[in-house]
């Protein structure tokens, strides 16, 4: 999470302004629950039985439910709101994203459809399982959604979040966010392709998917010594305190 910020400021920064957008893909070790933005601490987790599980705890600077970042991918897009291909607005960049994580997943040979636009609810109507409730232009499969995704925008540039499921676990899921385990429908990447992919082969779909959908060539990339220092500075004061991660003051 800091070093997703640390690249958000990035692109409004000097030479940001004028860099082509980032795709990182990650996985998280150990398991860990991600908090949305704007959720409340009381009613997002069950710290015990975190605890009990050996399961990391971290609110995301993106808003969105509770998400267990155990059998998926992560991919976070970065880039800037004032220029191709991400100037058009707020659902115009989803959906944009969104039909380059399907070029992505269809390769894996299975039907994606997206979700409709509804008005917004509030949060405390939401859901609180994350893949229960899809949001405009969300990946559906058979109506369940197999992406997660939420967005920050900070003046002229966006952190876009994701979560990709390689296996589902509703269980684990409820009682990491401390509500009363349930049958959940949900679907995921083992189920549809009949094993679960390797990190390096998804990673290599969505690389091409959003080359594909962007027209864009990507190039690994190394962290500068001052990103480097920045994600260990917001690491520091931000995403391991208490003050952040455990808030029941939020809007």
């Amino acid at each position: 999470m800091a070093l997703d910020e640390t690249l958000l400021e990035g692109y409004l920064a000097g030479d940001g302004a004028s860099s082509p957008p980032t795709l990182r893909l990650y996985s998280w070790r150990p398991a860990t629950l991600s908090l949305g933005k704007s959720q409340r601490f009381e009613d997002g987790c069950d710290p015990d039985y975190l605890r009990e599980q050996g399961i990391g705890l971290v609110r995301r600077p993106t808003g969105g439910q509770a998400v267990l970042h155990e059998y998926e991918r992560t991919y976070a897009v970065v880039g800037r709101l004032d220029r191709a291909p991400f100037d058009a607005g707020v659902l115009a960049c989803y959906e944009a994203i969104s039909a380059a994580l399907r070029r992505a997943l269809s390769s894996f040979g299975f039907e994606i459809g997206t979700a409709s636009h509804q008005p917004p609810r509030p949060l405390r109507e939401k859901n609180p399982v994350c893949f229960a409730e899809p949001s405009a232009h969300e990946l559906l499969v058979d109506e369940k959604k197999i992406v997660g995704s939420a967005q920050l925008r900070r003046r002229q540039a966006f952190l876009q979040h994701g979560s990709i499921l390689l296996r589902a676990d509703p269980t684990r899921l409820q009682r990491a966010i401390g509500v009363a385990p349930q049958p959940t429908p949900m679907v995921d990447l083992e189920q549809l392709i009949g094993r679960m992919p390797t990190e390096d082969e998804l990673d290599q779909a969505l690389i091409a998917g959003f080359s594909e959908q962007f027209a864009l060539e990507f190039d690994a990339i190394q962290l500068s010594v001052d990103e480097r220092a920045e994600m260990t500075r917001r690491r520091t004061f931000k995403y391991l305190s208490e003050s952040w991660t455990v808030r029941s003051d939020v809007s």
